[in-house]
């Protein structure tokens, strides 16, 4: 028992010592107190700039349109483009001529009726033209139809009997010593003549007749109709290529 008492007093002794040597501020350091969390400031005490909802509904709105303009740019450039790449057929789908000069009117029906039996479209036309007759070669300056009948004797003495006295409203009593078609020829009969000591002229003669036009057209994916026939040929008929017609 006694060992128990001096044992506690030397613990007792020991712990006295080193609480003195270490003081207890040192022995039971203080726990470090944590820093309160900062207080939460107000945006408009923070400096903080507020965007309105007037202002975000407005840039909504802008960027919306910029997004349309910019669309409708885009649908623009795609149409012009396609534009120019589909192009509509726009040519003339027609062949069409003209078919004449042709002096009879019966001639120029049934001609219609060759072209029109082969789904051409067709249309006769007439104009008053002046038709060529010739070079007349005669002798003007009687005053009377006597005069002109004493000059086709002396020249029938010579052997030109081919003659006809003519009036016109410019001229009378002319004696007409024929009308050629060939230029030439007329000028041999005016040489012979004027060996003879007569005066003699040349005119060129035409005559106001009724001409007729044949307007054809067909479709140009078919092949061009040619249904003249040589003696339409012969008489001077010709089939024209022309322009159509406005449709």
């Amino acid at each position: 028992m006694k060992v128990f008492f001096g044992l506690l007093l030397i613990v007792n002794i020991a712990f006295a010592v080193f609480q003195w040597l270490l003081p207890y501020e040192q022995l039971f350091v203080e726990k470090k107190k944590i820093a309160a969390a900062e207080q939460l400031q107000l945006l408009t005490d923070a400096n903080t700039q507020v965007v309105s909802e007037a202002q975000v509904v407005a840039r909504v709105e802008a960027e919306t349109d910029a997004l349309e303009q910019a669309v409708a740019r885009i649908e623009k450039e795609v149409e012009a483009e396609r534009a120019r790449l589909v192009t509509e057929d726009s040519s003339d789908k027609r062949v069409c001529y003209t078919i004449g000069p042709i002096k009879d009117k019966a001639r120029a029906i049934e001609i219609s009726g060759r072209y029109s039996g082969k789904q051409a479209v067709t249309a006769i036309k007439s104009s008053l033209e002046k038709e060529y007759q010739g070079v007349m070669v005669y002798i003007s300056g009687h005053k009377t139809r006597a005069d002109a009948v004493k000059t086709a004797s002396r020249l029938a003495a010579s052997g030109i009997t081919d003659h006809i006295i003519v009036n016109n409203p410019e001229q009378s009593n002319i004696l007409s010593l024929g009308v050629f078609g060939l230029k030439r020829n007329a000028d041999r009969l005016r040489a012979r003549i004027e060996k003879m000591d007569f005066k003699v002229e040349t005119e060129a003669r035409y005559r106001e007749r009724t001409i007729y036009w044949l307007y054809a057209e067909q479709s140009s994916e078919a092949d061009v109709l040619q249904l003249l026939e040589s003696t339409d040929n012969e008489s001077g008929i010709s089939q024209i290529p022309t322009q159509c017609l406005p449709g």
